[in-house]
């Protein structure tokens, strides 16, 4: 049997970069395109590796699902509900993986439609229905707000460069800064990770253990400051927050715009990033 490498390397690197777009779109993380690339590199590699025979072994299900955290790791980092992308990335590739076999099969085979007739359509609706309630009940937060219209495509640019986010739009969130008076877009550090110097990055992670006061201590006081809140169980709370050079939300400049900084995600499911009860136009919008 021949095994072309360079071939099995493209597919596996083409199915891989895909799924992790998809698992990064659906999850509401930032797409960063250097560890995407990384990722999906170090994917199409094992992939060409198991085209081997002497590496089958290698491709067993145990072993796809340590490289397939792996990736995931590779592509978004220590990013919240790792769990949840890690499944969502699983079973992408997984589908994508066996599409592709199944067109090269059949292109393979000269039988032309002959071949779907020999295929157990019961196997393909079992694992399609078992897929569906899976990612029903992972991702039934983001799902239904998607439904709904709520989430929208946005992005935060500072210091000329800009971090894509995706941003539920909520009516519920009426978060203002007292300095301005205009309502304040609250997203999670994380998510906002291209922003971020390597030196903030290492103390906005421990924003959650240290709280927004001791984290401005060590930020200084130029580019952050503190906002105070009030919620639900919170009379008096205090978030990191600073001022962004422009938001944009589906393509609307709503211009220079206080953003708060959660320590934590704003969706339990992960289907966004960021939290917004604006809506898509501010009255000073450049």
């Amino acid at each position: 049997m021949i095994v072309y490498l360079d071939v099995a390397f493209f597919l596996n690197c083409l199915t891989d970069a895909l799924a992790l777009y998809v698992t990064a779109r659906l999850s509401g993380l930032a797409v960063r395109r250097s560890r995407l690339l990384l990722a999906a590199a170090a994917g199409g590699t094992y992939g060409a590796v198991c085209a081997l025979p002497a590496m089958w072994p290698a491709a067993a299900f145990f072993p796809q699902m340590a490289v397939a955290a792996a990736l995931v790791w590779l592509a978004f980092g220590r990013q919240g509900a790792f769990l949840r992308q890690f499944l969502l990335f699983f079973m992408l590739s997984c589908t994508m993986g066996g599409a592709l076999l199944a067109f090269g099969r059949l292109l393979q085979s000269g039988e032309g439609l002959a071949v779907l007739d020999a295929l157990d359509w019961r196997i393909f609706f079992l694992a399609g229905g078992t897929c569906f309630v899976v990612l029903s009940v992972v991702f039934r937060g983001g799902a239904r707000h998607a439904v709904a219209g709520q989430l929208c495509r946005g992005a935060v640019e500072l210091r000329g460069r800009k971090a894509p986010v995706t941003v539920l739009l909520d009516t519920g969130h009426t978060l203002t800064d007292a300095a301005t008076g205009e309502p304040v877009l609250t997203a999670h550090w994380e998510a906002l990770g291209p922003l971020w110097t390597k030196d903030e990055s290492s103390v906005l992670a421990r924003l959650e253990r240290l709280g927004a006061a001791a984290c401005l201590e060590e930020l200084g006081a130029g580019r952050f400051r503190l906002l105070p809140y009030q919620a639900v169980g919170v009379s008096c709370g205090l978030l990191l927050c600073f001022q962004a050079d422009r938001v944009v939300l589906e393509g609307e400049n709503l211009g220079r715009l206080t953003v708060a900084l959660s320590p934590t995600a704003v969706s339990d499911g992960g289907g966004y990033s960021a939290l917004w009860g604006g809506g898509k136009e501010k009255s000073h919008a450049a």
